[in-house]
């Protein structure tokens, strides 16, 4: 179980028993033969619901977030295996990071690494046809310089931070730098 859902468990189990007290709650009425939904009905259905609600509003939050630490590490699957590729149809070298970003992924390259237009003199690439992921926590593209790999600290740019002599890419948030 992930902490997401163990922290959210409690809410959970209110909205199930506040749903399963308004269930319950009809079929008393109505089994008793009391078919008119009086005001005092109204009310406790109405106190019933909003306590439902009320505990649905963290789950979907939660859930939200749980999305964007997936989508988080998919973008940066998505980079690691381009940057990989790369390096196989060139010699090993990893691309060059160049004012946050990656040209020679972006565009297609010869096979020294030189980006441009695609044709016969350049038939590697564009890796990256959508440009660079976006860091879905921050929403930033920003690639940031690390001086080692895996980095000891985040560099507060909030996209992603690269290792250039290994070619390494990680997530630039605090809590994620080792995924």
């Amino acid at each position: 179980m992930n902490w997401v859902a163990a922290q959210n468990l409690p809410i959970a189990a209110t909205a199930v028993v506040a749903g399963l007290s308004s269930l319950a709650y009809l079929a008393l009425r109505f089994r008793r033969g009391r078919h008119q939904f009086t005001l005092a009905d109204a009310i406790t259905m109405v106190l019933l619901m909003a306590i439902v609600s009320a505990a649905a509003v963290p789950l979907l939050e939660a859930a939200g977030g749980g999305a964007k630490e997936s989508t988080v590490r998919e973008n940066l699957y998505t980079l690691r295996s381009q940057i990989a590729l790369y390096k196989a149809e060139h010699n090993g070298e990893p691309p060059m990071l160049y004012e946050g970003t990656f040209p020679q992924l972006l565009q297609a390259t010869d096979a020294a690494g030189v980006p441009g237009l695609s044709g016969n003199d350049r038939p590697f690439g564009p890796y990256l046809h959508r440009g660079i992921p976006e860091n879905p926590v921050t929403s930033r593209t920003v690639i940031t310089a690390s001086a080692t790999f895996p980095p000891t600290t985040a560099s507060g740019n909030g996209g992603w931070l690269y290792h250039q002599e290994t070619g390494q890419i990680t997530i630039d948030l605090p809590d994620m730098l080792n995924r």
